[in-house]
């Protein structure tokens, strides 16, 4: 997904991604073939439908041929299509060249951040897919939200339009802090994994924790905004880390979708490192909502504008200027 279907570091899907480096050995292509092959398997069974009849029968055709192969790289293709079959089409295996064009660096200036316009007291705020694991990158991208949220216009904004139409995922993490403004304070999201075990994603203040883990703040103390009506714009395009932001806002009151179905990415990734640098991006759990509605399909809007004769940006900001009219 992008959390990246096809995002320049995908890896960072969504999330920012946990490298499980499954044996901890040194990059070497010169391994044997079946060892390499062996510690992908084994990556790939943690993924979310790799308990499954298909996950078996696929491993079972795939083995012969994947031990068979002259080199590793000759194992790549097939071990591609045992990804998608272990963690659905979130996920994802990439080559070590695929790897060394997505860790690139972003381009002086080149750093996607979120930015705001204001409509009278109407205030939009576009958040980009965005996926780093840079810090001064990340640092970049948190220090413009705040920017967006602590100045004196946007404390007497009546209320926000969050435009997500353009955001194929990236960084779960920094998008959702990005946004903790707008968020209520308490569980905000779950994932449940595919034993059923499920963790909360719980946003306290400006700082996003997941199963007791800080995962992010945004620097100084912005001010919380949670209880103006929020109106968000969705597209196909919005897509995993984009997503999962959709869903942390769903039961938030005041809160209204608008626009399309989403891309459907809605899935949590982790990943791990194979020894001779290729990266596998597998799905571990689905996301869910404060409600406690887990999703595996697009996430459809509240007002669906598709044929509605107005893009999804006018119709969320004439639904928020009736809102502040009301108030």
């Amino acid at each position: 997904m992008t959390n990246g279907a096809g995002s320049r570091r995908a890896v960072a899907v969504g999330v920012t991604v946990l490298l499980l480096v499954i044996s901890g050995c040194s990059r070497s292509s010169d391994r044997g073939v079946r060892e390499y092959v062996d510690e992908a398997i084994s990556g790939l069974s943690e993924g979310y439908y790799a308990d499954s009849d298909a996950w078996d029968e696929a491993v079972e055709e795939a083995l012969p041929g994947l031990y068979a192969s002259d080199s590793i790289p000759d194992t790549y293709e097939a071990l591609r299509r045992l990804t998608k079959v272990a963690g659905g089409k979130h996920s994802f295996f990439s080559t070590p060249a695929d790897v060394a064009v997505w860790d690139q660096p972003f381009p002086p200036g080149g750093v996607p951040m979120p930015t705001v316009t204001y409509d009278g007291m109407v205030a939009t705020v576009t958040v980009p897919g965005f996926s780093s694991d840079d810090q001064s990158e990340i640092d970049q991208y948190l220090g413009a939200a705040v920017a967006v949220f602590e100045s004196e216009r946007a404390r007497t904004a009546c209320g926000w339009v969050i435009d997500l139409s353009a955001n194929g995922g990236g960084n779960l993490w920094e998008m959702l802090v990005a946004v903790s403004p707008l968020l209520d304070d308490g569980v905000v999201e779950a994932f449940r994994d595919r034993d059923g075990s499920t963790s909360n994603v719980v946003v306290n203040g400006n700082t996003v924790t997941w199963d007791d883990q800080e995962w992010g703040s945004l620097p100084g103390e912005p001010t919380k905004f949670a209880s103006r009506p929020i109106a968000i714009v969705q597209s196909g395009v919005t897509a995993s880390a984009a997503e999962s932001v959709i869903v942390a806002f769903a039961g938030q009151e005041g809160v209204e979708a608008f626009g399309s179905k989403t891309g459907g990415f809605t899935t949590v990734n982790n990943g791990f490192e194979l020894p001779d640098g290729a990266v596998v991006t597998l799905s571990f759990a689905l996301m869910g909502n404060r409600e406690g509605n887990f999703y595996q399909s697009p996430i459809a809007p509240d007002h669906d504008t598709k044929g509605a004769g107005v893009g999804a940006l006018t119709s969320a900001k004439d639904w928020m200027a009736d809102q502040c009219s009301d108030l």
